[in-house]
C-alpha cells in the first residue's frame, strides 16, 4: 500500500506541476469553464448526497467505517481526548489516532508525531524522522541531516532550517516537480553538470497573528490538526478531512473515501468557525504563489476588501462554502485555482444554490478564446484534427493536452498511429516520420494553440524532442529556493542519450504555434522555446498559467485548489523570470482561420 500511495503522490506531484486537468476525482476541470465550475458544484452535492446514505445506514461502508467508533475521555483541567479512526490513502488502511480538544472547544488537537507517521506511511519511509523536546519545544530531525521543525510552545511558532530540504522526497530535485524520476526516469538524462539547486531561506512561521495556539500541558505537547496538515502534508499535494468522528489523509477521495467523510459532520460552532478562518489565511498567505502578483499584503484584509470575510467566519457552513467559492471563482480568477468540493458539514445541493455559476472576467474570456479557436479548427478539421501531418515541406504535430506517460505502453518499441494520444508516442512517431530517409520535412510547426497543459513528464519530453538540452526551472515562492534541471531524452529508443534524439541542429526550420488558450504546460513549453534561438514562436501571445497547482482543504473540510508556490520558470543570465504573462509570438497571425489553413500557415512561415 505505501508504495502503491508514493505513487499516487508522485503523479499527483507531476500532473499538478502545471496541468489544467483533473488528477485526482473531486477537482474541477483546468480551462475553467462554467460548466466545469457546475460539474464540479453537481458533484460535489451528489457526495454529499451518497453520504447522506451512509449515515442513514444505505452505504456499502461496513458499519464501524461509517459510524467511526468514538471513545471519549473527559480529562482534567479542560482537556478532552478522544480515540477515532485514522484512514491514510484508502479505507482499508485503518489505524487509531487520538484527538484532544481543549477548554470546551471542538477544534481538533494532535501531538506531533501525527505528521512525522503520516509522512512516513505515505512516502513509504522507515521511521525516517526523530523526536526531541526541550522545555518549551519540540525539535523533529529528518534522520542523517542537519534539516530541522522546531515547535516553540512558550512563542508559538514553527521554524524550519530548511523547509525544502526538509520535505525533499528521495531522488526528487530540491523543489520537488515531479517530473523525470520514478518508473519514468528511464527516458530522461539528467546532466549533472548542468543541473543545480539553491537553498531557501529559514523559514519560521508565526502563528500568534493568526490566533492559533500551540498547547503545552504536562507532559504533552499539542498542535492544531489542520496546521500540521497545512505545513507538512500539503507539500506531497495531501490534506486532512475531520469530519467529527474520523480522520482521512489522502491526495484525494476515492468512493468509499468519499462516502465515509461525508457520512457525519461536527457542529461548526464560533470557535471553530474563527479556527478555521485564521487557518485558511495562515496556509494562503505563505502558500498561494500568485500572492505578489494579485496585489495581496494578506488575506485577511483581501477577504475583508472583496466582501466574504464574514461569511467565511460565520458559523453557516454553507454560507462559508459559498464564500470561498465566490473568491476563488471570481475573485482570484486564476486558472489553476477552482472549488472542488463542499464541506461535510454543507447542506447537500446548497452551494450550487447560493454560488453556483459564478466566476470572474478572465475565466470568462479565456472560456470565449476555446469557443473561438475550436470553432475554426472544427471547420478545417470537421473530422477531428490529425495529430500528425505533413502539409508539403512542413510536418505539423498538434494535441491538446500533455499526457502522462502509462504503464502499459513500451516507450523503447516502435510507436504506431493507435498510439498517437500519448504525448510521447506522439513525439517518437513524429520523429521517425521527420528523419525517416529521404523526407521531404524542411519545417515542423508544433501546435499547442489548443493546449491548455497537463503532466510534466510529457512536457519534458517534449522540450527535449525540440531542443536537445531539456530545461526546467522552479522556484519557490515562499523560501526563495530554486532548482534547474537539464537532461537529455531517448527520441529513437537506441538506448542512448546523444545528438540523434532531437530535431535541433538537423538543418529544420523550428516552429511552435501559440494562442491565448496555450496555458499551463502549454505556456510553459513555448517559454522554454523562446528562450533557445532554434525555435520560432508564431501566432498570438500564449494564455500563463506558471505555478503548480495544490490541492488544499480548510479545517472545515471544504476542498479547493491554489495556484501554488511552485512556480515554472524561464532561467536567463543566472536569474528566474517568471512565466505567468505568457511567451510573446516573434511572428503574430492575426486571423484565427489562418492558424488551421494549413496551406495559407505554410505560406506565413515561409514569408510569401
Amino acid at each position: 500500500m505505501k508504495k502503491e500511495m508514493m505513487k499516487a503522490i508522485t503523479v499527483m506531484l507531476a500532473t499538478a506541476m502545471l496541468t489544467g486537468c483533473a488528477a485526482y476525482p473531486d477537482t474541477n476541470t483546468a480551462a475553467g469553464t462554467a460548466a466545469s465550475d457546475a460539474a464540479s458544484v453537481a458533484s460535489s452535492a451528489a457526495e454529499t448526497t451518497n453520504a447522506a446514505d451512509a449515515a442513514a445506514g444505505t452505504s456499502d461502508l461496513p458499519a464501524e467505517d461509517a459510524a467511526g467508533a468514538v471513545a471519549d475521555t473527559a480529562g482534567q483541567d479542560g482537556m478532552t481526548e478522544q480515540t477515532i479512526p485514522l484512514y491514510i490513502g484508502e479505507i482499508g488502511n485503518k489505524k487509531d489516532l487520538s484527538v484532544y480538544f481543549f477548554n470546551g472547544s471542538n477544534v481538533p488537537y494532535v501531538t506531533i508525531d501525527f505528521a512525522t507517521n503520516a509522512l512516513d506511511e505515505m512516502l513509504d519511509h522507515d521511521h525516517e524522522y526523530e523526536i526531541s523536546q526541550d522545555g518549551d519545544t519540540v525539535t523533529v530531525t529528518r534522520k542523517g541531516t542537519p534539516f530541522t521543525a522546531v515547535f516553540d510552545f512558550a512563542e508559538d511558532t514553527i521554524s524550519f532550517l530548511d523547509y525544502d530540504a526538509f520535505m525533499r522526497i528521495e531522488g526528487e530535485a530540491l523543489v520537488s516537480f515531479g517530473g523525470m524520476t520514478g518508473e519514468f526516469g528511464y527516458l530522461y538524462q539528467p546532466i549533472a553538470e548542468l543541473t543545480n539547486d539553491r537553498y531557501g531561506k529559514e523559514m519560521c512561521f508565526d502563528l500568534k497573528p493568526y490566533e492559533i495556539d500551540l498547547v503545552k500541558k504536562d507532559d504533552g505537547y499539542y498542535v492544531p490538526l489542520h496546521t500540521l496538515s497545512d505545513l507538512f502534508l500539503s507539500y506531497y499535494n495531501a490534506y486532512e478531512l475531520f469530519n467529527g468522528e474520523s480522520v482521512i489523509v489522502a491526495p484525494g477521495l476515492d468512493e468509499r473515501l468519499s462516502d465515509l467523510y461525508y457520512s457525519s459532520a461536527s457542529e461548526r460552532t464560533e470557535d471553530f468557525a474563527t479556527f478555521d478562518y485564521h487557518e485558511l489565511c495562515f496556509m494562503l498567505d505563505h502558500m498561494y504563489g500568485l500572492k505578489e502578483i494579485h496585489g495581496i499584503d494578506n488575506f485577511d484584509e483581501y477577504f475583508y476588501e472583496i466582501g466574504v470575510k464574514k461569511r467565511l467566519m460565520g458559523t453557516d457552513q454553507s454560507e462559508a462554502d459559498a464564500a470561498l467559492y465566490e473568491f476563488i471563482s471570481c475573485y482570484l480568477d486564476d486558472l489553476h485555482s477552482g472549488f472542488m468540493a463542499e464541506s461535510c458539514g454543507s447542506d447537500p445541493g446548497k452551494i450550487a444554490e447560493l454560488a453556483g455559476g459564478i466566476y470572474g472576467p478572465w475565466k470568462t474570456k479565456f472560456n470565449g478564446w476555446i469557443d473561438e479557436f475550436e470553432a475554426e479548427r472544427n471547420k478545417a478539421y470537421p473530422d477531428g484534427y490529425l495529430p500528425y501531418e505533413e502539409v508539403g515541406n512542413t510536418a505539423y504535430i498538434t494535441f491538446d493536452s500533455f499526457v502522462a506517460p502509462r504503464e502499459d505502453i513500451d516507450y523503447k518499441s516502435e510507436p504506431t498511429e493507435e498510439e498517437l494520444g500519448d504525448t510521447i508516442r506522439l513525439m517518437q512517431y513524429s520523429y521517425d516520420r521527420i528523419m525517416r530517409e529521404g523526407s521531404p520535412v524542411e519545417n515542423v510547426v508544433m501546435d499547442l494553440s489548443m493546449n491548455t497543459g497537463g503532466d510534466i513528464n510529457a512536457a519534458c519530453y517534449v522540450i527535449g524532442t525540440y531542443l536537445g538540452v531539456g530545461s526546467i526551472n522552479v522556484k519557490n515562492t515562499m523560501t526563495g529556493a530554486t532548482t534547474t534541471s537539464q537532461f537529455h531524452i531517448d527520441s529513437n529508443r537506441d538506448g542512448r542519450f546523444d545528438e540523434k534524439d532531437t530535431l535541433a541542429d538537423k538543418g529544420l526550420n523550428l516552429y511552435c504555434l501559440i494562442s491565448p488558450v496555450s496555458f499551463s504546460c502549454g505556456n510553459l513549453v513555448p517559454n522554454e522555446f523562446k528562450a533557445d534561438p532554434h525555435v520560432t514562436l508564431i501566432g498570438k501571445t500564449s494564455g500563463g498559467g506558471s505555478c503548480s497547482y495544490m490541492p488544499m482543504a480548510t479545517a472545515g473540510g471544504t476542498r479547493f485548489k491554489i495556484s501554488g508556490y511552485r512556480r515554472m520558470s524561464t532561467f536567463k543570465n543566472g536569474s528566474f523570470y517568471d512565466i505567468d504573462r505568457g511567451a510573446e509570438p516573434d511572428l503574430y497571425i492575426d486571423r484565427i482561420s489562418d492558424y488551421y489553413d494549413r496551406k495559407a500557415l505554410n505560406k506565413i512561415i515561409s514569408g510569401k
